[in-house]
């Protein structure tokens, strides 16, 4: 009788333990931290369409970002998608109620269309935050 009573108590206690780690799940679910991040950074725009671009020209992209928070801003990392594209962007923070822009040059070696991507990681967001850039790039004709 007493091996059935502990054993009931563990399977009640194992029960509410279960439900509780459930419920700790759904308070930290990444889309509410997601949509906070976007209230707390503002951007002009989040894709740049640069339309047809000449063969070989490096083609440049800007992307301005406001801090709307209530605390100093830091591009902890802006990562391109691949090779082609390099970010430039300001390392030190950017206070709150600033902006400061991230430009994108594009280097237009390979012929036809493309989309390319830069992933922005703050220290106000843990999930990167997508840029895009795309266009067509036309050969010369001589």
């Amino acid at each position: 009788m007493k091996n059935l009573f502990v054993l009931s108590f563990l399977m009640t206690a194992f029960f509410f333990t279960s439900v509780n780690a459930q419920t700790a799940v759904k308070v930290n679910n990444p889309i509410s931290i997601e949509n906070t991040s976007e209230a707390l950074l503002k951007w002009d725009q989040t894709t740049f369409e640069f339309g047809k671009i000449e063969h070989a020209v490096p083609a440049k992209a800007t992307f301005t970002l406001t801090n709307n928070s209530d605390k100093p801003l830091l591009l902890k990392e802006v990562k391109p998608s691949c090779g082609c594209t390099v970010p430039a962007y300001n390392q030190g923070p950017i206070m709150p109620g600033e902006s400061t822009v991230i430009k994108a040059t594009y280097n237009a070696k390979k012929a036809g269309k493309f989309q390319k991507t830069i992933k922005v990681t703050t220290n106000l967001n843990d999930t990167p935050i997508p840029l895009k850039i795309k266009g067509e790039v036309i050969k010369n004709k001589s």
